[in-house]
């Protein structure tokens, strides 16, 4: 999974023509609803799919490559703040890997230090997850905007890997990021001075890191099936009232068999049926208490037969009708 505002910079530029942009979400099963939120999660799969489907849409091999230099860290909700308070490049890069978790997971990023240099290195886990080439550039387009911003001489890097081969007309990239990329690696890497990434750059506040550390933890699904449980109500959130969410839907957005899902979940004391009913009488309730939309109009929204059904469950749950929820 991967939250939505990784998606941000890409759709600004896509909403120059809302049509096209509208016709590529929903051949991905996305909606402007499901971006309007930038902590909402999207499985990782479909967010690559995206990326290459959005370059080939504007007819630009490099989309992804372009609008990765524009990043900022704002674009990054917390993890980019924190990365940009930090002290030294070294020190926000370490904690840029360490809190990769909670942006999204299925990835591999490391920062080491390698005979007078620092490493960041990053590859999608998945080998069956290709092509993958606008991810790996505007990650890496990303992640360079981000620390020449933030860390000026230091952020400028002395190699730049990419794993996938070199495109046609490959000197785009060499425009576009000042240096000539190296192809066909093992992995996306930055490659930066180690003394100068050492180099302490501002005097961080400690408090405000505390307190976006802080919400970073809340937002972590946590280790293990807590987190599989997590990530999918996040997918029932979002399919609610789109299509019928059923143990074959979502397991595939997971990666996994029904089967091993159903179990999983099961082990954590819960199924699919259950997350269900609980996301759809959690959104029921924030909705009526909004006092906005209509029972017919929550219904459909939340995927129930009618209106009828949404009162008989709501009822059920609660000893209340729908009625009982709406402010007065």
């Amino acid at each position: 999974m991967i939250r939505v505002s990784s998606l941000g910079p890409v759709l600004h530029v896509l909403d120059q023509n809302p049509r096209r942009a509208d016709r590529l979400l929903a051949r991905h099963a996305l909606t402007r609803t499901m971006v309007s939120d930038p902590y909402a999660e999207i499985p990782l799969p479909r967010y690559v799919g995206f990326l290459e489907a959005a370059a080939e849409t504007c007819g630009d091999p490099f989309l992804c490559a372009r609008v990765g230099t524009g990043f900022r860290a704002a674009d990054l909700g917390p993890v980019g703040l924190i990365f940009g308070g930090s002290s030294t490049l070294r020190r926000g890069l370490e904690r840029l890997a360490a809190m990769l978790n909670v942006w999204q997971d299925g990835t591999l990023m490391r920062v080491e230090p390698q005979d007078g240099q620092l490493v960041w290195s990053y590859r999608l886990e998945d080998p069956a997850l290709w092509p993958r080439r606008q991810d790996n550039e505007y990650t890496v387009a990303a992640t360079l905007a981000l620390a020449r911003d933030a860390f000026g001489a230091a952020g400028r890097p002395a190699e730049l890997h990419l794993e996938h081969s070199p495109p046609p007309d490959a000197s785009v990239l060499d425009r576009l990021w000042g240096l000539r990329p190296r192809f066909g690696q093992t992995a996306n890497r930055l490659v930066f001075d180690l003394a100068l990434s050492e180099n302490v750059v501002r005097t961080e506040d400690a408090d405000l890191l505390t307190i976006l550390s802080r919400h970073l933890a809340d937002m972590s699904h946590g280790p293990g099936d807590a987190g599989l449980v997590a990530r999918v109500r996040s997918l029932v959130r979002m399919h609610l009232g789109q299509r019928p969410v059923n143990l074959p839907l979502i397991a595939g957005e997971l990666g996994r068999a029904p089967r091993s899902l159903q179990r999983h979940l099961a082990v954590e004391g819960t199924s699919l049926r259950a997350l269900v009913l609980e996301t759809r009488l959690e959104l029921a309730h924030a909705q009526l208490r909004q006092g906005l939309a209509s029972n017919a109009e929550i219904a459909r929204r939340l995927g129930y037969a009618d209106s009828t059904a949404l009162w008989r469950a709501i009822k059920t749950a609660t000893g209340l009708p729908p009625s009982g929820h709406r402010p007065r």
